[in-house]
């Protein structure tokens, strides 16, 4: 099916670079690197479009800059630049993806930078990007978000355009749930990423600890290898990218490279080659990797003379500090051990701090001996398999030593793995593979051939279009709101006209933000104010629906108010002392000490945990306690009352990090429907506004849903037809009621 959708790609950087010519004119030269390679099969395809930036390159920000011969040459190659400004971009990418993304998801927190100036570049690039992609979408068109600089744009896509197929593919590793918390903007960086329909991993490692995440921080539950993320389902796969293996196996043997070849077997005549090939970065383990080398000529005096180390690092960043010492530190390491074990006729390590041909490269890989591919934290490494394809099966013997924390060793298991934080692990592995003889290492590169093979650059991009087609499928026509914020305007107009305004608030969520402990969730002294001006308006009926109990409403709302108490179970009308109960409380009374029993069992066993008694039911929490773990117990609460209340007038629901017996029916929709009926509602004079944050609010959407102006102030899409952020929700509720009051007291002061 994809096969008739344009894919729309979109990267930090577009696949080309710039290149000023001898007479000042610009040109383009196709980028190298694993996406753009990874890619080539979908955009070669003739049916795609690749947004992305120029900055950062050659002072160009975007199209301003390149004449319009060249723009239209990049639209024919079905390229279009999104326009950043230099110390916009150098703020969002240096600053924020590669200041404090880079090094938190490297697990290198004390590198980590975090910036609010940085933060604010990194969201308007964001907004940027999501400008040009929505100017050029067109409909049944598949949007492919890559990499870490983009985490924000799948949502800020979502909230334009509800029924888009968005994809989202992570080429860096994703932490574990502990690490990740550290990021201040952590929260954001998780609801950007929920934006898309499917969001695609190198390892199933990287997808659990994104997972753990949205279970710690928002509070998700998830399911296999979904979450369900309001109305809409997110999937989460492994599909860790490969390269194009019969291209370079090909390549690797054209003419050009063999000169090369024949030049490195005549400088390495009689010596055993080991080889790095890195992008200078500290996540590299470049380093470490010199300092094993060398206890290796240490401990083994016999190789002293007969085999060598050649580190290829390929120059990046060399403007920021942080490189520029590490650079410093890997010169001085190869200095010291050349001088220590360097004779004439032999030099230990070669250091080459320069870009390779490819046809160099591929060469590299042939004459050498061991591949040393080490890195302390990678999201995949592609070095691994380039060195695997250029070998091929049974032409070319090596071996592969594997960082263990490199993600291509999740696939690769006939590669030696090792511990690159370890001198004693790299050393062992080292003399392993020097020890191994020719017939087995063909063979393990015979098996590491074929299953790159098997799984090459052609088969990620089919897999992931393959799942985000399903996951598109799944989730259209599931609800989506149907603009991103009620118009204000629009909504003045309609209460001005109208004979009353009837609206119905939810209070945790959304008139209060939520709180670890209910108890400490009280509202403000301007939350108060508003709803005291929204109930002083004689045509507007305001009322708090929500599922704390009538004594803690009483105790914190205005007086005027009318307050849905316990999800509607009663309601406490303004003026008046007794309430108006909604079930009958005297039911199945027997039941509720064995309710309250089962929980406390639970309530001892899950620290952080606590029960909450109310007049009409029970509820355990658990927002405090360990987020993994207590979901799994409340499963299993939730499915030992419902045994237990099967065939009773008790039912239990589970809302946000609680599990609530109450009686059956109970909603707050039903109590919506009880006040609109008694107080005569009338969809052609009246407007109906219903707000609410999670599942237990949904009853209240659905009332009139023709005519109910349903908002969620959540970043979960509900059912509602708005969508809006709680600070913007109090705002708007502000300028409806000075608008109000407007019209209705002309000599009221403003």
């Amino acid at each position: 099916m994809t096969e008739t959708r344009r894919i729309v790609i979109v990267s930090n950087r577009l696949p080309v670079s710039i290149v000023v010519t001898d007479d000042g004119k610009i040109a383009f030269k196709r980028s190298s690197g694993g996406l753009v390679n990874g890619l080539d099969a979908v955009h070669k395809g003739g049916n795609s479009l690749w947004l992305g930036s120029l900055a950062g390159q050659t002072g160009v920000t975007g199209t301003r800059e390149v004449p319009d011969d060249r723009v239209a040459e990049m639209r024919g190659e079905g390229l279009c630049a999104v326009d950043i400004p230099g110390p916009l971009y150098q703020r969002y990418y240096d600053g924020f993806s590669n200041g404090a993304i880079w090094p938190l998801f490297h697990y290198m927190p004390e590198r980590a930078r975090f910036d609010r100036d940085d933060w604010r570049a990194y969201q308007e690039v964001n907004e940027r990007f999501a400008a040009a992609v929505e100017a050029e979408i067109e409909e049944g068109d598949f949007v492919w978000i890559h990499d870490y600089q983009l985490m924000l744009l799948p949502e800020m896509l979502r909230r334009r355009r509800r029924d888009l197929a968005i994809g989202f593919f992570l080429h860096i590793p994703f932490p574990a749930a502990d690490v990740f918390r550290i990021m201040p903007w952590r929260r954001e960086l998780l609801a950007g990423l929920l934006g898309a329909d499917l969001i695609g991993f190198h390892t199933l490692e990287y997808m659990r600890h994104f997972s753990n995440a949205c279970a710690r921080i928002v509070g998700l539950e998830p399911y296999m290898d979904s979450l369900q993320y309001g109305r809409r389902s997110v999937r989460m796969g492994a599909f860790p990218l490969g390269v194009d293996v019969d291209k370079i196996n090909a390549d690797a043997r054209s003419p050009a490279c063999e000169k090369h070849l024949a030049s490195l077997e005549q400088s390495y005549a009689g010596k055993r080659l080991v080889l790095g090939v890195d992008r200078l970065d500290y996540t590299k383990g470049i380093p470490q990797r010199l300092e094993a080398f060398s206890a290796l000529l240490e401990r083994n005096p016999d190789l002293v003379g007969s085999v060598s180390l050649l580190q290829v690092s390929v120059p990046s960043r060399v403007k920021v500090e942080e490189y520029q010492e590490i650079k410093s530190q890997i010169d001085e390491l190869v200095g010291q051990i050349n001088g220590r074990f360097g004779m004439p006729g032999y030099v230990p390590i070669h250091y080459l701090f320069r870009t390779l041909t490819r046809e160099h490269l591929y060469a590299l890989y042939r004459r050498a001996d061991i591949c040393l591919v080490t890195p302390i934290r990678d999201g995949l490494n592609l070095v691994s398999k380039e060195y695997v394809a250029a070998k091929g099966k049974g032409q070319d013997p090596g071996v592969l030593i594997l960082s263990e924390f490199a993600g291509s060793a999740a696939e690769m298991g006939e590669a030696m793995l090792v511990n690159p934080w370890s001198v004693d692990s790299v050393v062992e592995g080292l003399e392993r593979a020097l020890a191994m003889p020719e017939s087995r290492k063909l063979q393990l590169m015979a098996d590491l051939f074929d299953r790159i093979r098997r799984h090459d650059n052609r088969g990620w991009s089919a897999e992931f279009l393959g799942a985000l087609t399903e996951m598109h499928k799944l989730n259209q026509g599931s609800g989506y709101a149907s603009v991103v914020e009620p118009d204000t305007a629009e909504l003045t107009r309609r209460l001005q006209q109208c004979r009353r305004a009837f609206f119905f608030l939810d209070y945790d969520g959304t008139l209060v933000p939520l709180a670890d402990k209910p108890e400490l969730a009280t509202p403000d002294e301007d939350t108060l104010q508003l709803l005291r001006d929204m109930s002083s308006i004689p045509n507007f009926y305001v009322a708090v629906a929500s599922g704390r109990d009538r004594a803690f409403l009483e105790r914190y709302l205005p007086a005027d108010l009318t307050l849905i108490c316990e999800h509607g179970a009663c309601l406490r009308e303004p003026g008046k002392e007794e309430p108006v109960k909604l079930v009958d409380a005297t039911t199945q009374e027997e039941l509720w000490q064995t309710v309250v029993d089962v929980m406390e069992d639970f309530e001892s066993r899950i620290p952080g945990s606590r029960i909450e008694h109310k007049e009409f039911g029970v509820v355990w929490h658990y927002r405090m306690a360990e987020p993994i773990f207590a979901q799994e117990q409340a499963r299993e609460l939730a499915e030992t009352l419902g045994g237990l209340l099967q065939r009773t007038a008790l039912g239990v629901t589970t809302a946000k990090k609680a599990v609530e017996v109450r009686h059956v029916g109970v909603n707050k929709g039903d109590a919506v429907r009880h006040i609109l009926h008694e107080k005569g509602f009338d969809a052609k004079h009246d407007v109906l506004v219903t707000v609410g944050d999670d599942r237990t609010d949904e009853d209240m959407f659905r009332v009139w849903p023709k005519d109910n102006i349903s908002i969620s102030v959540s970043d979960l899409p509900m059912s509602a037809s708005y969508i809006i952020e709680r600070e913007a929700l109090v705002a708007l509720l502000e300028d409806l009621t000075r608008s109000a009051k407007g019209w209705q007291y002309k000599l009221w002061e403003t």
